[in-house]
C-alpha cells in the first residue's frame, strides 16, 4: 500500500513537470502578466500604508509603540503564513491558494478603508501580512512554472517596482485626494476583486497531490539541491534586506531631519521610491550575468551608499541622504537579482513554492526584526546614535560578505533549461 502511494505521488509529480512543457507561449505570457500584476498589487499594498503613519499620529494621536506594533504584526503574520502555508500551493495548486490570499487581502483593504483608530489599522496589518505571506510563495512559484528564468526575474523585480510605485502613489493621494486616510484602500480593494476574476483566465500550472495537511506544519523547506547555494547567498541577502528595513522604517524620520522638517507628507513615499526605484533599474540593467558577479556588485554599492546616508544625517543634507539611499538601493536590487539567479534553477516544479517561502522567510526576517529593534533603540538612544550603530553593523556584515564572495566564486547554480 505504501509503495502504491509513493508511486502515485511520483507519477503526479512527473505529470506536473510534463504539464509545463506543453504550455504554449501565449499561455506562458498570459500567466507571467497576470501573476506578475497580482504580485505587484500585493507587495505594493504593503508599502501603501507607509506614508499614512504620520497622519495616524497626527489625527488619532497614535503613539510610536502603536505604530511599531502595526509594523511588527504585519511582519509576524507574514512570516507565520510563509512557515505554515508557504508550500500549500505545491499540493493544492496555485490558483486555489491565490484566491484564498486575494480573499484575505480584500478583507484587510476593507478594514483599512473603514478604520477609525490605530487598533483597526493593526488588525488590518495582521490580515495583510497573512494574505501577503500566502500569496508571495504561490505567485512566485506560479511565475516560475510559466518560465523558470523570466518568472524568477519577475519575482525579484516586482517587489522593488511595486513598493516604489504604490508608496509614492499613496503619498500623492494622501496629499491631493479626498479622504486621505482611506481612499487608496478603496482603490486597492477594487484591484483585488478584479484580480480574483482575472485568475480564471489562466490554467492551473501544477496538479494537485496528497500531503496538503502535512504541509501546514511550520517548517523551512529548502530542496536538497539548493541548500548549499542558499547558505552561501544568505549573508549578502540578509545584509541588503536589513538595509531595506533601515531605510524604509527609519528613512522617513532621517529624511525629515535632513530636510529641516520641510518634506511634508510626500517625503515618506519619496524615500521608499528613492530606495526601490534604483533597485528596480539595477535589476533591469543586469538581466544577464552570473549570480556571483551581481552579489559582488551589490555589496560594493551598499558599501558606497550607506556612508552617504550617515553623512546626510549628520550634516543635515537631504540631497546627500537621498543619493546615498539611491546607491544603496541599487545594491539591494543587484543582490536580490544575484541571489534569485543562484537558487531558482535548483528547484523542481513541486519544490518551487517551498523554496520561495524559505527565501522570503529569510528576507522578511532580515527586513523586519532589526528595524523593529531599532525602533525601540531610537527612544532609548536617539535617532542619530541608533542609525550610526545600525549602519556600522551593516557595513561590517557587507564587507565580510564581499570578502567571502571573493574567496569563493563558485556559488552560481548550474544552468538549466528555462521552462
Amino acid at each position: 500500500m505504501l509503495l502504491m502511494k509513493r508511486l502515485t505521488i511520483t507519477l503526479t509529480h512527473n505529470l506536473c513537470i510534463r504539464q509545463e512543457y506543453v504550455m504554449t507561449p501565449p499561455i506562458r505570457a498570459r500567466i507571467l502578466w497576470i501573476y506578475g500584476t497580482i504580485l505587484f498589487l500585493f507587495l505594493g499594498a504593503s508599502a501603501a500604508v507607509t506614508p499614512l503613519y504620520p497622519l495616524y499620529h497626527a489625527q488619532w494621536h497614535a503613539s510610536l509603540p502603536m505604530l511599531q506594533a502595526a509594523f511588527a504584526v504585519y511582519a509576524l503574520t507574514l512570516l507565520l503564513a510563509l512557515l505554515c502555508l508557504g508550500s500549500l500551493s505545491d499540493y493544492l495548486g496555485r490558483r486555489p491558494v491565490i484566491w484564498l490570499a486575494i480573499a484575505v487581502e480584500t478583507v484587510a483593504m476593507l478594514q483599512f478603508a473603514v478604520a477609525a483608530n490605530i487598533g483597526d489599522v493593526i488588525c488590518g496589518r495582521a490580515l495583510q501580512g497573512l494574505a501577503t505571506g500566502i500569496a508571495t510563495s504561490a505567485l512566485s512559484a506560479g511565475l516560475q512554472d510559466a518560465h523558470r528564468e523570466r518568472g524568477g526575474l519577475i519575482s525579484g523585480m516586482v517587489p522593488m517596482g511595486s513598493m516604489a510605485a504604490l508608496a509614492l502613489g499613496s503619498a500623492i493621494l494622501v496629499r491631493f485626494a479626498p479622504d486621505p486616510l482611506n481612499f487608496v484602500f478603496w482603490l486597492l480593494t477594487v484591484g483585488m476583486v478584479m484580480s480574483a476574476g482575472v485568475v480564471f483566465a489562466i490554467p492551473e500550472t501544477v496538479s494537485r497531490i496528497p500531503g496538503a495537511l502535512a504541509s501546514l506544519r511550520p517548517r523551512i523547506h529548502v530542496p536538497l539541491a539548493a541548500r548549499s547555494a542558499m547558505r552561501r547567498i544568505a549573508p549578502a541577502n540578509i545584509a541588503v534586506w536589513a538595509l531595506a528595513g533601515l531605510l524604509l522604517s527609519l528613512g522617513p524620520a532621517i529624511a525629515r531631519i535632513a530636510s529641516h522638517d520641510n518634506g511634508g507628507v510626500l517625503l515618506g513615499g519619496a524615500v521608499v521610491a528613492v530606495v526601490m526605484a534604483p533597485a528596480l533599474v539595477a535589476m533591469i540593467v543586469h538581466l544577464a550575468g552570473p549570480g556571483t558577479l551581481l552579489l559582488r556588485r551589490g555589496a560594493v554599492a551598499v558599501l558606497a551608499g550607506l556612508p552617504l546616508v550617515l553623512v546626510g544625517l549628520h550634516i543635515v543634507s537631504l540631497t546627500v541622504f537621498l543619493v546615498g539611499a539611491a546607491i544603496a538601493g541599487a545594491g539591494l536590487g543587484l543582490t536580490v537579482q544575484g541571489a534569485l539567479r543562484t537558487i531558482v534553477p535548483l528547484a523542481q516544479s513541486h519544490e518551487r513554492a517551498g523554496l520561495a517561502a524559505s527565501y522570503f522567510v529569510m528576507s522578511y526576517l532580515a527586513f523586519s526584526a532589526p528595524a523593529f529593534l531599532a525602533g525601540f533603540a531610537v527612544r532609548a538612544c536617539g535617532l542619530r546614535a541608533t542609525t550610526d550603530a545600525y549602519v556600522a553593523l551593516l557595513l561590517i556584515l557587507t564587507a565580510l560578505t564581499l570578502r567571502g564572495l571573493g574567496r569563493d566564486g563558485t556559488i552560481d547554480a548550474c544552468p538549466s533549461p528555462a521552462r
